[in-house]
């Protein structure tokens, strides 16, 4: 969704361009000075790239400041990313629309490295849960489990009474997965495979 603000530019700027070019096809029915008619066609053509800009310039903007997010999200803060983050972070505000692009690349490929090296690091853990007794009681532990920091993914399987989980142990232990779920009322056991 684009701003109410950008809407309303782009919106002036494509009726101004409407005005222009109407203008440009009356010239061309009165067949007036050709050299007029060149610079309506280089008005409408800038007002077009200049509505254009306004719209990528937005689009990667917003695109940047979500993969800005998602760095910081997957950097825990000894990731060995954080001075690069860091750096594009300062300088957002003030990247022109070529910038913007190139630090798109950079943020996606320091991303990239993030998720391959978290990746790394995960384990699994296997619990039963004998008192997991319905298909809604595997919806509420995943529920429970799915938002907490250091949690990747969180399979559970009611008819084995069983959830497996995948977690990164820099922010989340075995031992605190186990404690939540007894917290919230269930018996997690550790299955040994």
């Amino acid at each position: 969704m684009l701003p109410k603000d950008l809407t309303k530019d782009l919106k002036d700027r494509l009726n101004s361009i409407k005005g222009q070019v109407e203008g440009v096809i009356k010239m061309l029915d009165e067949s007036n000075d050709p050299a007029q008619i060149l610079n309506q066609f280089k008005a409408v053509n800038k007002g077009f790239d200049k509505a254009q800009h306004l719209l990528l310039d937005e689009v990667f903007r917003k695109s940047l400041a979500i993969k800005i997010a998602e760095a910081l999200e997957s950097c825990p803060g000894n990731c060995g990313q954080e001075e690069k983050i860091a750096v594009i972070r300062k300088q957002f505000p003030d990247l022109n629309l070529y910038e913007l692009t190139d630090k798109m690349k950079e943020i996606e490929t320091i991303y990239e490295f993030l998720q391959t090296n978290t990746e790394e690091i995960m384990q699994t853990i296997t619990l039963t849960i004998d008192n997991m007794v319905c298909q809604g009681c595997a919806e509420k532990i995943t529920d429970i489990l799915k938002d907490l920091d250091g949690i990747k993914k969180v399979r559970t399987k009611a008819m084995k009474k069983s959830v497996q989980v995948d977690f990164n142990p820099n922010k989340i232990s075995e031992s605190k997965i186990e404690t939540i779920l007894t917290n919230s009322g269930y018996e997690p056991k550790k299955l040994i495979i």
